[in-house]
């Protein structure tokens, strides 16, 4: 990836969150976990992340309301999905994210879609603060990924000319087709146990790579 950046010139870094700078298998175990304590029926939230780990996913507290009808008695799955997204999330960078941000000397931006709590406190929870110069959180805009206008916005806030920046991203169905409509080089991080790692990289990936290692 050092090479790629450098011949390219690039000097700004623009991140996806989930399952690019930490594994989002993790989200959704800690979510699970918050449900269970939160319905005090911690039970409960282990079926949902054992129904995750088989594949089951859209359906999974329909399900597991079906397994738990006591729970179904005080909790409706509206309520089951607001635990689930507003829960302070026990998260933590990637090793390889955390030592790529920690040294690196760049401009740096976040693009993230989802509901705007939900990843707002990713955010805080993976320590990005001090690193990230421009969150953007599309939700809050009203605009999302694989659109331009997120790109757009993020390349504005930074002053750099979009061939100069890079987007990084785990999912090749919406992370990158806006940021190369634009002209960024792109950067597909596709690390074994994220959620797309079974889908090809396709034509709008300038670039491949399992970690974030320089």
């Amino acid at each position: 990836m050092k090479a790629f950046i450098e011949s390219h010139k690039i000097s700004a870094f623009i991140f996806d969150i989930d399952d690019t700078l930490y594994l989002e298998r993790e989200y959704v175990r800690s979510g699970f976990r918050a449900i269970g304590q939160a319905v005090s029926c911690p039970q409960f939230g282990e079926i949902c992340w054992a129904m995750f780990e088989s594949g089951v996913r859209g359906d999974t507290f329909n399900r597991a309301l079906a397994a738990f009808p006591e729970v179904g008695a005080s909790f409706d799955i509206p309520q089951l999905v607001g635990i689930y997204r507003a829960h302070v999330p026990q998260i933590s960078l990637c090793p390889d994210a955390r030592e790529l941000l920690t040294n690196l000397r760049a401009r740096t931006a976040v693009i993230t879609d989802g509901p705007l709590i939900s990843q707002r406190r990713k955010f805080i929870a993976l320590g990005l603060l001090p690193w990230i110069e421009c969150p953007i959180f599309t939700q809050e805009f009203g605009i999302s990924k694989p659109k331009a206008a997120p790109y757009q916005l993020v390349s504005m806030a930074l002053n750099t000319p979009y061939e100069r920046c890079v987007y990084l991203g785990d999912n090749p169905a919406k992370d990158f087709a806006g940021a190369r409509e634009l002209g960024m080089k792109t950067i597909r991080v596709r690390r074994p146990g994220a959620l797309h790692y079974d889908k090809d990289s396709g034509s709008d990936v300038d670039l491949e790579v399992t970690d974030l290692s320089l």
